[in-house]
């Protein structure tokens, strides 16, 4: 289950870089979004077998859900564009969290492999907080 989890994961950190690189709204940008929401479910999902750190469940799997929240309501808002004006402004911002959000939980799996010398703080802002920072920044 865990090669699968990484398999999914690696996806979803392409397809949704190259989301962020390309022209929005084209048919190739709506193709690459549903490979970033699928791989991204799937990640999600299987998420919730894997009990190796706490051996049941613990705060990833709490982070898991929040990320699912963020994705169901960044491909809500394209899909019910008719019934909200901001619906783009809306389909951004949680695609966008969304994806800092997995480059945060790429981090977690890199925690351990921080530079040498680096104090578990200084790791924790490398991998977690330097991502939230500066997709906060782009974001908002």
């Amino acid at each position: 289950m865990v090669s699968f989890h990484t398999f999914l994961g690696a996806i979803a950190l392409i397809s949704g870089a190259v989301n962020i690189a390309t022209t929005k709204g084209t048919k190739i940008h709506k193709f690459i979004g549903w490979i970033y929401a699928s791989s991204m479910s799937g990640l999600i999902l299987t998420s919730f077998a894997i009990f190796d750190l706490f051996g049941g469940f613990g705060p990833f799997h709490i982070m898991s859900m929040i990320s699912g929240g963020t994705l169901a309501l960044a491909i809500y808002f394209p899909l019910r564009r008719d019934k909200h004006k901001n619906w783009l402004e809306h389909h951004y911002m949680w695609i966008s969290w969304s994806y800092v959000g997995l480059l945060m939980a790429t981090g977690s799996h890199l925690f351990e492999y921080g530079p040498a010398g680096w104090s578990a703080l200084a790791r924790a802002f490398l991998y977690w907080g330097m991502p939230c920072l500066i997709g906060a920044i782009l974001i908002l």
